[in-house]
């Protein structure tokens, strides 16, 4: 019984002393894009959503954001009416800030125009780094 108890005692005492204080190494700082697709918002003779998309290419370094649409799917994007998706890290969100030569306010969720470019704002929760990045689409000629 003893061994026992001195086992239990053991135990106990070795998992309080290794909780660990949370690390500045956990800190979500984050604030970038890391992927981000245009989505086309048609749909085929039965109403399903088609689903084509592009990947954007991004500029970390100027915050720049570029989408091309490829001639054989000319038809299926309409650049006043696409959405999009992005990847972003752990604990951040995303805000368009100008769109269609508005300045606005809203997500990303929803259908989008990016015919005369748009302003995307990433935010780490956390921390409140932001990263600004411009998008701009075009048509391959």
């Amino acid at each position: 019984m003893k061994k026992v108890l001195l086992i239990l005692a053991s135990a106990i005492a070795l998992s309080i002393s290794s909780c660990a204080v949370p690390d500045a190494d956990f800190v979500h700082d984050d604030a970038t894009i890391h992927a981000i697709y245009l989505c086309t918002t048609m749909k085929d003779a039965t109403g399903k959503e088609l689903s084509v998309s592009f990947p954007g290419v991004i500029n970390q370094d100027t915050g720049e954001i570029s989408f091309l649409v490829t001639k054989d799917k000319r038809r299926q994007i309409d650049l006043m009416a696409v959405k999009l998706r992005a990847n972003l890290a752990y604990d951040a969100y995303i805000k368009v800030t100008r769109e269609a030569g508005q300045d606005v306010d809203r997500t990303l969720y929803g259908i989008h125009d990016i015919s005369a470019g748009m302003d995307l704002t990433v935010t780490a929760k956390m921390t409140g780094r932001t990263k600004d990045y411009h998008l701009t689409a075009q048509y391959e000629k």
